[in-house]
């Protein structure tokens, strides 16, 4: 079968909603792996046969694996031996009828689940920032935001995500720094920020942010408040501390 090209948008190609696709990831073993656990077709009247082809994508590396029909895909983890081992995760899962290079759907800048319970919209990037332990930095355009690690002190996402001083004291720093964003931005939670506004559902927050600087304040304090209620950060960190750094 010929290689599919990454940047083929033929006329006709359905766009996939993002929620309709769901992919884990396992970075456990001696090489990361993928299973993509969901994909939703209904209501769509897509025509068959069709195979799933899922490329995979992580800093300037990306790898490309093929899971058979639509009917039948492989859910199993799929090993990546050729991806990088530096920047955030990125998947696009690709429709393609057999023996054919052409697209018939593709869903693009899927996010794997299970990177922490706001990972639809913060990811976790390692760079090279000097002196500088962390930044955050807002992906307007992909509707999520990236906390970037020096990658001198963190060998790896999994390495924050173990760090619960890291995680306790940067992460609320980040959804106040999403929240602030959204919130001077009409809208936008209705565009590429839909999986912020889910987020905050589950947090009981379904207000909408109001229109003037106070208002708009006053709902950046409640999210954080509830995010960090519902983590109990100050006790994990009071707790870190009085056990010692060997806990």
């Amino acid at each position: 079968m010929p290689r599919l090209s990454t940047l083929s948008n033929p006329t006709g190609l359905v766009e996939l909603d993002r929620l309709r696709v769901g992919i884990a990831l396992d970075e456990g073993g001696k090489r990361p792996a993928f299973s993509l656990l969901k994909l939703d077709l209904s209501e769509l009247s897509l025509s068959s046969p069709l195979n799933v082809v899922v490329i995979a994508r992580r800093g300037n590396s990306e790898e490309r694996v093929e899971l058979g029909p639509v009917s039948e895909w492989k859910k199993g983890y799929q090993e990546l031996s050729e991806i990088g081992s530096d920047g955030s995760w990125e998947f696009r899962v690709l429709l393609v009828r057999p023996g054919s290079p052409k697209l018939i759907a593709v869903a693009e800048r899927v996010r794997p689940e299970g990177q922490g319970d706001s990972s639809s919209f913060i990811g976790l990037e390692p760079a090279d920032l000097g002196q500088r332990p962390w930044e955050i930095a807002i992906q307007e355009a992909e509707g999520r935001a990236v906390i970037r690690f020096n990658k001198e002190i963190y060998l790896s996402s999994g390495a924050v995500e173990a760090d619960s001083f890291f995680i306790g004291m940067i992460l609320p720093e980040a959804i106040r720094r999403v929240a602030e964003f959204v919130s001077t931005r009409p809208g936008v939670m209705e565009e590429v920020w839909g999986p912020f506004k889910h987020w905050l559902a589950l947090h009981g927050i379904t207000d909408e942010p109001g229109e003037t600087e106070d208002q708009q304040s006053e709902w950046c304090n409640q999210i954080i408040a509830a995010f960090c209620n519902r983590f109990e950060f100050a006790n994990r960190l009071k707790d870190l501390r009085s056990k010692g750094d060997d806990e």
